[in-house]
């Protein structure tokens, strides 16, 4: 592979959360990972006991890997020795996601979410 360079005049990112990166340059290896629960009660929660994550199997499951995918070989014409770019301008970066400015060996991201709504009953609105 042909490396070059990226040149970015501006960048904005509004919002980065939640084991998410923006990175800027070459990287050898970058791994996320995020276990994230959520909870909604109606009428508000007192607490968050109860609601530990090793309670739900979804953040035990082991995640078996992709097969490595075939290769590809190809003929690549780079008309430029850079990518010239004037702006990028991101809203969000959430839930182990990844911006990359650079070049990069291997990525891996994770992200498992569960999310749990709690609904007062009919009959308890009307008492």
């Amino acid at each position: 592979m042909e490396f070059r360079t990226t040149k970015v005049k501006d960048i904005k990112v509004s919002s980065l959360t939640y084991s998410s990166l923006l990175q800027i340059g070459d990287a050898k290896q970058i791994d996320s990972k995020l276990d994230a629960l959520a909870v909604q009660k109606e009428g508000g929660a007192d607490s968050d006991k109860g609601f530990e994550l090793e309670r739900y199997p979804i953040f035990d499951t082991t995640i078996n890997p992709f097969p490595d995918p075939e290769t590809v070989e190809g003929i690549h014409c780079h008309h430029r020795k850079d990518i010239s770019i004037p702006t990028i301008d991101v809203t969000a970066i959430s839930s182990s996601s990844i911006v990359q400015l650079g070049s990069t060996d291997s990525i891996q991201s994770l992200a498992r979410q569960k999310h749990i709504r709690i609904i007062q009953s009919e009959n308890k609105e009307r008492l």
